[in-house]
């Protein structure tokens, strides 16, 4: 960026020289003697007279316009024999010896890159930044984007709530010191962001503890999916319902993981 910055600002330099250059040409400034010998410009004018003469312009003085002049008239108008302005001239000997090179490293070397094979590198390189997000991204499961997990992750779930719910719920969710997580009655919601929410913030007014420094997102999105297995299992010595009725309209276990399609009717009051 700092190179085309000061390309920039070089070719700038180099306009405004060539424009007062054209003013000076149209009206000459008065000269001066300095020290015996005659002055007309700076030493900065001096040398970009010469450079444009060599390698810009090759410009000729307007006094020996007349020597250039061709046979040509149309309608009194009169052409110069100019010569091709050298960086243009230069140029198409570059775009030669370019071409040479290029013939050279896609026809003979053939370590060069068509737009396809580039087309597909790029699409290769895209694939591995979009799957290193996706597996970042699985790790920043919240309340707001948790869906419910498949059988995988809700095995994943169970091991996890053996380890953690069962002093409070009991091994097979019928519930103790804490509700029953078996039943259709839930405190604070029976859907799978309630629960997921439930868990990693807790309720310490009703005993209730986070858990969200104890287990990463995904963790918390197995035991939420685990925890919604248990509906209508019907363990032995159930405890008696707690909170409201949840009815589950229709729910979806998704394998991608990429939608939760649970839908829910809250009955007497809010979960």
């Amino acid at each position: 960026m700092s190179t085309v910055i000061v390309l920039e600002l070089l070719v700038i330099f180099l306009l405004v020289l060539f424009i007062k250059n054209i003013f000076r040409s149209i009206h000459p400034l008065e000269k001066i003697i300095v020290e015996g010998k005659l002055q007309s410009d700076s030493w900065i004018i001096r040398t970009w007279h010469t450079l444009d003469k060599q390698f810009f312009t090759k410009a000729i003085p307007l006094e020996k316009e007349a020597d250039m002049l061709l046979d040509h008239d149309y309608d009194g108008i009169k052409e110069l024999d100019n010569a091709l302005p050298p960086w243009w001239k230069y140029g198409f000997y570059i775009t030669i010896v370019v071409a040479v090179f290029y013939i050279l490293k896609f026809e003979v070397w053939h370590t060069g890159m068509n737009p396809t094979q580039e087309y597909a590198e790029e699409m290769t390189a895209a694939k591995i930044q979009t799957d290193a997000y996706l597996a970042s991204a699985k790790e920043n499961v919240d309340e707001n984007s948790v869906v419910q997990l498949d059988a995988a992750g809700a095995a994943q779930g169970k091991i996890l709530f053996a380890k953690t719910c069962t002093p409070c719920h009991l091994a097979e969710g019928q519930g103790s010191v804490g509700p029953n997580l078996t039943d259709d009655y839930w405190i604070h919601g029976g859907a799978i962001k309630d629960i997921f929410k439930t868990i990693k913030y807790g309720y310490p007014d009703k005993g209730m503890q986070s858990w969200q420094t104890t287990y990463s997102p995904v963790q918390l999105q197995q035991l939420a999916t685990f925890i919604r297995t248990l509906k209508g299992t019907n363990p032995p010595n159930p405890k008696a319902p707690q909170g409201d009725l949840y009815i589950e309209v229709a729910v979806k276990m998704d394998s991608t993981a990429k939608a939760d399609s649970t839908a829910t009717t809250k009955i007497n009051g809010t979960n």
